[in-house]
This record gives C-alpha cells, structure tokens and sequence, in this order.
C-alpha cells in the first residue's frame, strides 16, 4: 500500500518535498504571458461553473416635446458559461537515483512540472486564437508597424452592434521572430527591444514585465509582448499572434495548482503529480485580432 510521505520528519526526503511544492507553484507563471493577459475568473469551491454575463447596448433616440418615449428596449445579455476540467503531471523518481545524485532530484522535478502545467496553460489561451474571425498580415510576409496599428484600429472601431469597440488598452502577444521582424519597420526598435516609450502597463505583473515586455508603440500605445509557446507553422514558416483586451477571452481556474508527492515502497521511489484545473473561453469575437506574419528562423 502506498503511503504519504510525513512533511514533519527530519529526513532529507521530507525537506525536499517541501521543496518541489514550492518550486511548482514559482514556476507556472513565466511560462508563458498570454494566460495571464486575458480576464481571469476564479471558480470558487463547491461550484462547477461561474456564469459571465456580457450586457448587450441599447439605443437612444431623440425625443419630442409631447410625445411619448417609444416602445421600451429590452435589455440584452449574453450569459458565457465557464467551466474548468483537470490537466496535470505525473513523475516517478526512484529512490536509488535520489541516492547516487548530488542534484536535488526532487526540486528540479518540481520545476519542470511547473514548467509543463504553466506552457500548457498558456497554449490553451493561444489555441482560443484559431477562432478569431478577423486577421491582419499574410504568410510569408514580415509584420510591420502598419499591421499594429490595423488591429488597434479595428479593435477600436464599433464593429459589434451588441458590444461596440473593445473596452480599454489591448495587448499585442506575438512570436519573438514577428517582433525581430518589426524592426525592419520604417520606425525601428531600439537596443534594448523596445518602440518607443518603455513605461510598463499597470497591473502586470513583475514575472510578465521582465521576460516578456516590449514596449510601446509610439503611436497606438499598445503593450507589445512576446510569447515562446506560439507555434511556427512547419510547412509555411508563419505564425500568429493576437491583439487583444483581457475580455475578449476568459480563463476560468478551479485551483491555480496543486502539487503533490507519495512514497511507493513497492516501486521505491516517489511519485510526483502537479494538477491544476482551468477552462478558456472566447467571449467577444470582434474584440481581438489575430496577427499573421513570417517567422522562419533567421540564417
């Protein structure tokens, strides 16, 4: 029968178990910037889904002196259900590779679980990308700072009679060889990888700012980051990107991550598993854009 390891021993085993939760929880957020750049919705305990209402506008009219106010406008909503389902990582280290390795097995096993568990995360947001309905760029074709400012444009435009422009700054989330790319645009990066004003976003946190930040560009004020985990398409050589406002997507999470060990006597050794539980969801079409370029690799 498999039994807990006891966290209050004094054996090494016990302190380095402490150590690979630690180290699972630290490392789930840099892997990646696009699931932490979109609406976050907690779904507390004892509940299975979390319903996120989206309010349709209504119109108003002119009116004349005397006359009665039209028919009443009913009040629209659409309701996005948000549901999370488990994604998680099991790893058997056995005792006799614990013994023979000066490394802390156990903790370098907690960082690449965090790893997996944080670039699934983050490719799951990336995956809602492949149902946007509006994309700007070609492939084969280097994205330039016109194509920037094309989707900040139209993200600010009333394209949606129900919701109208997209609500607040986007993010732009690319492929760090479209971002190479920009800096053949007519208005080049400087050396330290940014377009102009280097001032970060409010409300980003420091992990997010310091791996992936790039700046501004100078004219749409629009927070341009790069993202690893975008695919290159193996037979075109392109990639997509996304612009963005945090409500046009949705990641809802049950347990932000929950990591654990058990010592098999029968096996000797100990498992690992790192589980988490989330969904993602895309709420309103026209509130981003996708971003087409060339992103094969330089030679």
């Amino acid at each position: 029968m498999t039994v807990g390891l006891n966290l209050s021993s004094t054996s090494n085993l016990a302190d380095m178990s402490a150590i690979v939760i630690a180290s699972a929880i630290a490392n789930v957020e840099p892997a990646g910037p696009a699931a932490a750049l979109v609406h976050q919705v907690p779904i507390p305990q004892g509940a299975k889904q979390v319903n996120l209402p989206f309010w349709g506008r209504q119109t108003a009219t002119a009116l004349t002196e005397g006359i009665a106010i039209p028919e009443p406008q009913q009040s629209n909503v659409n309701v996005v259900n948000l549901t999370a389902t488990e994604h998680g990582i099991l790893t058997f280290v056995s005792d006799r590779l614990q013994r023979q390795n000066n490394e802390n097995v156990l903790a370098q096993v907690g960082v690449m679980q965090g790893n997996a568990v944080g670039r699934l995360r983050d490719k799951d947001v990336i995956g809602l990308w492949g149902s946007v309905g509006t994309d700007i760029g070609a492939a084969g074709a280097d994205n330039d700072l016109s194509d920037i400012a094309g989707a900040i444009a139209f993200l600010q435009t009333d394209n949606d009679a129900n919701y109208g422009p997209a609500p607040g700054t986007p993010n732009i989330v690319i492929h760090p060889e479209q971002l190479r790319r920009l800096a053949t645009a007519t208005v080049p990066l400087n050396s330290s990888g940014a377009v102009g004003s280097t001032l970060p976003p409010g409300g980003i946190s420091e992990d997010i700012i310091k791996s992936y930040w790039r700046g501004n560009d100078p004219i749409m004020g629009c927070p341009i980051y790069v993202d690893g985990n975008i695919e290159r398409n193996s037979s075109t050589g392109d990639s997509i990107g996304c612009a963005f406002v945090d409500m046009a997507f949705s990641l809802a999470q049950a347990t932000e991550i929950d990591s654990n060990d058990d010592d098999d006597i029968r096996l000797r050794g100990t498992e690992i598993v790192t589980v988490a539980e989330w969904g993602e969801h895309e709420n309103v079409d026209k509130w981003a854009v996708t971003l087409t370029g060339a992103t094969d690799v330089m030679t």
